[in-house]
């Protein structure tokens, strides 16, 4: 009998796999993006209570965060012509898609009860098909390499769609004050064609459509929903792309038999480098988060005096340069892997988070309004960075667990990182409902109390300075590198060989 071949190289996807697969991040980012909106529009442009849009917000995540390692199991386990995870691919983007397209259909009339619970079943609805979607989107993207360094690449490589999605995503607000949709889109339409092929007048039409007029009437409801309808439409189309170009590599590994999914679920927490990871993805999105989501009223009320078309305009610049930033430093992801591993992408990030919210008492300030730049330019592509780095030490975590276990259970492993995450985000967000209203913010009012804006700047520092220094400490505990995961890789390539071999026929001379 010939002895089991080992290849030399670790397997590396074809270029048009990886393509495929990496633009279904589109439909990953842009929807969750959009529904990372609801707190701001609900808010602002409903006029609801920013607790109850907290609390509504926070439901479906949590919700949805206890049904993904049941899903990230049926995944793993399922079998049928098309694959384990394209099923989920076409079912998860598709609902998704109709629930976030009728969450912005809410009435401002409604009564608080009617309100959270509108927002907390169509939200509930959105975020468990979207998770179906993300968990499928995620683990076949953990299968397209074997190799420690490329993971980095092949992650960084879908960081360049969420970059993008980013860039659009900080524009959203603003672009939704347009007049275009106070004045209607479909009279805005009329009115184009209402003398033909009359350059000069449609580019009137089209300037009086989207340029700012201090003071003039917005209706940003109506806006948010004409963007939910283009953002459906470009969600879909890429998820059909991936699910239709995108092959899978382990399609059969549902056939074999499974582990219970509680024991399953406790062997996850007692890998050591998982926990750390989670621990490290916990304090990293607080941070952010918390940060971020008070930003927004920091921008509004204390920087720019309530003016909201400033204050949008101005994180919709800084994205676009956030974004610029972002795409030059994906390509240092793979060399900060090879040259000081994966953990160092952990660590920068989390340290220059540190730095910069130490800083912000001295920069956010009313008197000097584009030193908010600052905050806004950085986090986003810092985010971008330390995701993208976690999301290349997943698939390792998961060849470590298969060594140990003999399963491939990207799935589980995506569905407990998904669990994490989006528990994380619900207490994130509740959290910042909570703080904007024990600060006294009144979003009906354009002028703010001065106890309540520097209340409102507190709040988002103090916690955001905890959360960074959480997540400094935790990325300096994580100790999986290279020379380990070569190891790995070398033992799981062999018992693929010996399992190939023994289902052959026995070879005679």
């Amino acid at each position: 009998m010939s002895e089991p071949t080992i290849p030399e190289k670790p397997y590396i996807a074809p270029g048009r796999d990886i393509r495929a697969w990496a633009i279904g991040g589109i439909t990953t980012n842009a929807l969750i993006c959009l529904y990372g909106q609801a707190m701001n529009f609900f808010t602002v442009g409903f006029g609801w209570s920013a607790a109850l849009v907290g609390t509504a917000m926070a439901f479906p995540r949590i919700i949805d965060a206890l049904i993904d390692p049941f899903m990230g199991q049926l995944s793993d386990k399922t079998n049928t012509r098309w694959g384990r995870r394209k099923p989920f691919l076409v079912i998860g983007s598709v609902l998704a898609s109709l629930f976030i397209f009728g969450l912005w259909w809410g009435d401002s009339s409604w009564s608080k009860n009617g309100q959270v619970a509108y927002l907390a079943v169509v939200g509930t609805l959105f975020y468990v098909s979207w998770g179906v979607y993300a968990m499928a989107w995620t683990a076949l993207g953990y299968e397209l390499t074997d190799d420690y360094n490329e993971r980095s690449r092949i992650s960084a490589f879908a960081g360049y769609f969420t970059s993008a999605v980013l860039l659009l995503n900080a524009w959203t607000y603003w672009f939704a004050l347009r007049p275009l949709f106070h004045n209607g889109v479909i009279a805005t339409v009329k009115d184009l064609f209402s003398r033909g092929i009359d350059f000069p007048h449609m580019g009137l039409v089209l300037s009086n459509a989207f340029r700012t007029v201090q003071g003039a009437p917005v209706n940003e409801v109506n806006g948010i929903r004409w963007i939910a309808t283009g953002v459906v439409i470009v969600a879909l189309a890429a998820a059909f792309y991936t699910t239709r170009n995108c092959k899978e590599r382990f399609k059969d590994a549902g056939k074999v038999n499974h582990t219970p999914i509680l024991k399953a679920l406790a062997e996850t927490f007692k890998n050591r480098p998982f926990v750390i990871l989670m621990l490290y993805k916990l304090f990293q999105l607080f941070g952010e988060r918390v940060f971020q989501g008070l930003l927004f009223y920091i921008g509004i009320y204390y920087i720019f005096g309530g003016d909201k078309n400033a204050a949008g305009a101005l994180t919709g610049s800084a994205g676009i340069y956030a974004c610029i930033l972002g795409f030059c430093m994906l390509p240092l992801i793979r060399p900060i892997s090879v040259k000081l591993g994966k953990r160092a992408g952990l660590i920068i990030p989390s340290l220059v988070a540190l730095v910069l919210l130490i800083c912000q008492p001295f920069l956010l300030t009313p008197s000097h309004p584009y030193l908010l730049l600052i905050p806004l330019l950085v986090l986003a592509p810092l985010s971008v960075i330390s995701a993208t780095m976690m999301n290349a030490i997943v698939p390792d975590i998961c060849d470590l667990d298969e060594l140990e276990h003999g399963e491939r259970r990207e799935g589980l492993f995506t569905s407990v990182t998904a669990f994490m995450n989006k528990l994380e985000i619900s207490l994130s967000v509740l959290i910042v409902g909570y703080l904007v209203n024990f600060s006294g913010v009144d979003p009906k009012t354009t002028i703010q109390q001065p106890e309540v804006l520097q209340k409102l700047l507190w709040f988002a520092i103090g916690p955001g300075i905890f959360f960074a220094g959480g997540a400094f400490v935790t990325a300096c505990c994580f100790k999986l590198n290279e020379e380990s995961m070569n190891g790995v890789r070398r033992a799981l390539e062999d018992r693929r060989a010996a399992k190939a071999l023994a289902v052959k026929p026995v070879e005679t001379t």
